[in-house]
């Protein structure tokens, strides 16, 4: 029984993730009786026990679990938070979404609680083994929400499309880590920024293992040149599932991103870290470039979007070069921001999409008169995905390139403030292609003049308002959040 203490001992430290569990074994249980139509509100109460179950520990103090393989911190804690509240708000817009589906409602919603459980998993994942397990976690059960529309050729494909992708990408992470293990003997990421600081390997050898393994986040976060799949999976999964999968799965890469970063390479320029700030730099302008000017290029509205959030990658790749407590907390309130401005410019696509069959920018002609009020929000999440002001976008951009032209004032960190001028160049060439919706909705005439007014619903009217006054209230007044992600601590 002693020997067994360390399990018993961390299961008290993990309620939320027990939380989960739970509910996707009632969403999965109920889908078996004749209280089926229940599934999508047993997986909301859930979710919501779960995030109150995160809230009571979000004070703890660190608390290394599972012979120190998994990390409950206020960092992982924010993070899980960000992800609950993810899925709750597609849980709220998949009801009305798929209430014309044949079949397989339970099961999408049970998908939904493992990928977000498993992000959950992401966020706190202290060794290599674990991030390696939790992110195939994540990504197995993506593939199969990816084409969920079995009959749908889209669907079917951008599961395959993506399931390639991820394996290539996985094999090369488990390689990369298989490096970084020989090299130090021991799986614990601290224990690795420990041995590396002491036994200084050839920067060669560094830069290899570092390339590997950033083959499988930048799989995750849609880092180019590990993007290709996204465009594809964003137009052929259903538009639910693409709105989840533009933010949840790429937050909780970064999530694990700045963890691994934090504690392996933590040291100032110099060594194994510079090496790893010149691959994050080069990504983040590769990643920056491809987004902005393949989104100039698109009609479909869901492959824009794809396009947006792998622009919107590089951005937060850009605050990863700062290795600084400030530039942690800016990357975690702009992953916040980004949740509620791409959610809800995601939903707008999903009411163009089911209420008056329009998928390209051509379509949304004089839709801000045709339907004012979705017109309205979508105009706002546009701005917001710009970065204008006054909008949470703004606010996150202004905060993560700060924090790094802080870093970037001595001379030796220049590298920093010649990334925040090029974000800052592509950022306008993004005004470009965001615009271009609105305009066609503002400044062009219908394609149908005699078409009648549809109301988004009750459901898709009341989430829509709800993001687009966060996105604006952030924008306006963003020190109490700011306060909240500057607790967030390894």
């Amino acid at each position: 029984m002693e020997n067994n203490a360390w399990v018993l001992d961390g299961l008290k430290h993990v309620t939320p993730e027990l939380a989960m569990v739970g509910a996707l074994l009632g969403v999965i249980l109920v889908e078996l009786t004749r209280f089926r139509r229940s599934t999508a509100f047993v997986a909301i109460v859930g979710l919501s026990v779960a995030s109150w179950l995160v809230c009571k520990h979000l004070k703890d103090p660190v608390h290394p679990i599972f012979r120190g393989a998994y990390s409950v911190d206020s960092y992982a804690n924010y993070f899980k938070l960000l992800f609950l509240g993810a899925g709750l708000i597609v849980s709220f817009f998949s009801i009305p979404a798929i209430k014309d589906w044949p079949s397989g409602k339970g099961e999408f919603f049970a998908l939904l609680l493992s990928c977000t459980f498993g992000m959950m998993l992401m966020a706190g994942a202290n060794d290599l083994l674990m991030m390696y397990l939790s992110l195939e976690f994540v990504s197995i059960t993506s593939y199969i929400l990816a084409g969920f529309l079995r009959k749908n050729r889209k669907s079917a494909e951008a599961s395959l499309k993506y399931i390639i992708y991820g394996a290539a990408a996985s094999g090369f992470m488990i390689y990369g880590m298989t490096f970084l293990y020989g090299l130090t003997g021991t799986l614990q990421i601290r224990d690795i920024g420990v041995q590396l600081q002491q036994v200084s390997p050839q920067p060669t050898l560094t830069l290899i293992t570092s390339v590997l393994i950033m083959a499988g986040f930048g799989y995750k976060i849609a880092a180019v040149p590990f993007h290709m799949w996204c465009p594809d999976v964003y137009e052929g999964a259903p538009t639910p599932v693409t709105a989840f999968f533009s933010v949840g799965p790429k937050a909780a890469g970064f999530a694990m991103l700045a963890r691994f970063l934090h504690e392996v390479y933590r040291t100032e320029p110099g060594g194994s870290a510079f090496e790893w700030k010149l691959v994050i730099a080069l990504l983040a302008v590769l990643t920056m470039a491809v987004g902005n000017f393949g989104a100039l290029q698109q009609q479909n509205l869901k492959r824009l979007l794809a396009y947006s959030s792998i622009a919107h990658a590089g951005y937060l790749l850009v605050a990863l070069v700062a290795f600084s407590e400030g530039a942690l907390s800016a990357l975690l309130f702009y992953l916040v921001v980004y949740v509620i401005m791409n959610l809800g410019a995601f939903l707008g696509v999903l009411v163009l999409e089911q209420k008056y069959g329009i998928e390209t920018v051509d379509g949304c002609r004089g839709m801000g008169w045709r339907s004012p009020q979705l017109g309205a929000v979508m105009t706002i999440f546009l701005f917001a995905l710009t970065g204008l002001p006054p909008t949470a976008g703004f606010a996150g951009k202004f905060l993560v390139f700060s924090r790094v032209i802080e870093y970037g004032v001595n001379p030796s960190h220049g590298l920093g403030i010649a990334l925040v001028v090029i974000a800052l160049l592509f950022s306008v060439v993004s005004l470009f292609y965001y615009m271009r919706i609105a305009a066609a909705m503002y400044l062009a005439k219908p394609a149908d003049e005699s078409a009648e007014e549809v109301s988004p619903g009750l459901v898709y009217g009341t989430l829509l308002w709800l993001l687009a006054l966060g996105t604006v209230f952030f924008g306006v007044w963003w020190g109490p959040l700011q306060d909240i992600t500057a607790r967030a601590k390894f």
